[in-house]
């Protein structure tokens, strides 16, 4: 199981790569790689998730969906707790312990998660994956809100969180979804086509994307600071093994699988940009998402082979 992770994580560091060449090189600016993750976020993402769940309904895979999305937050919840606790006892202020909590499960699962799951299980996983791309997306509008606007001034009304939870594209696109497969609806071959075009460029787009943020990193500042593995420690293993763990005692089989090696991923590209928007502190969700994104190489291919048989 751990070689086709192996490869597929070749693929991502070469388009990585490429992102940290073009930024180095200015010829993709901070600005530029912000505009692509907008791209990401609005067009493509969405579109992915419309065109992952056009396919014949089946009862027992949707049934499966609805245990994954349940489960996904379940986790999400019991590993903010964990490093919420973990946060405490490294003695963080409250402001750096809410960046710490909701970023160590705001995961990559939008941007990593679909390569990875596409070269483990093919098709049959994408919809698992939908699952727990949605419930994340979900999670991080609410909670996470909460958890980054700690400590800051950005604090939003319960009522605005609930509204940019389920009123985003993100998720509207995975209802429109979960519709057209529950209905058996199979969209007109143009619009179909579209939607797979604009798919088609999420793993190149977000692997560049990424790059970009890293070319942009104090690497000998970053890899002096103990935080950002322990940081990178709980998110890329013992989250996996929790999932593994606890979702164990109700799922099985391949939705179990996808959200081990989903909840394995590293933190967001997206977790400095979500950061800046509650106040909170950019730099340092960069080193996160940097230090876990390198680290997953060597974890990612041991939690597919271990955890995921």
């Amino acid at each position: 199981m751990a070689l086709p992770v192996i490869y597929q994580l070749m693929t991502m560091v070469i388009l990585m790569v490429i992102g940290v060449i073009l930024q180095k090189k200015k010829i993709l600016s901070l600005d530029n790689s912000k505009g692509l993750s907008i791209v990401l976020t609005r067009v493509a993402v969405p579109c992915n998730m419309v065109v992952l769940l056009q396919r014949e309904y089946s009862r027992e895979i949707f049934n499966g969906f609805l245990v994954t999305c349940g489960a996904t937050y379940l986790i999400c919840c019991i590993g903010a707790a964990m490093f919420f606790i973990v946060g405490k006892m490294l003695k963080m202020k409250l402001r750096e312990l809410g960046l710490f909590s909701g970023g160590g499960v705001y995961s990559n699962v939008i941007f990593m998660g679909q390569p990875l799951i596409m070269a483990m299980y093919g098709a049959e996983g994408l919809i698992f994956c939908v699952a727990v791309m949605f419930t994340c997306n979900v999670f991080l509008f609410t909670v996470c809100s909460i958890l980054f606007g700690m400590g800051g001034e950005h604090r939003k009304p319960a009522l605005q969180m609930l509204k940019e939870a389920f009123l985003n594209l993100i998720c509207l696109s995975a209802v429109v979804g979960v519709f057209c497969f529950v209905n058996s609806i199979s969209l007109p071959g143009p619009i179909y086509d579209v939607l797979q075009y604009s798919a088609n460029t999420t793993v190149s787009l977000s692997m560049i994307y990424i790059g970009s943020l890293l070319a942009a990193a104090n690497l000998r500042e970053i890899f002096r600071d103990k935080v950002v593995y322990i940081f990178s420690f709980f998110t890329l293993i013992v989250l996996p093994i929790l999932a593994k763990a606890i979702c164990g005692l109700f799922m099985e089989g391949i939705a179990l699988s996808v959200l081990v090696v989903l909840m394995g991923t590293p933190a967001a590209a997206a977790l400095p940009s979500f950061a800046e928007l509650y106040g909170n502190d950019e730099k340092r969700a960069s080193q996160y998402t940097f230090v876990s994104t390198i680290i997953s190489v060597v974890t990612l291919p041991l939690v597919a082979e271990f955890l995921c048989q």
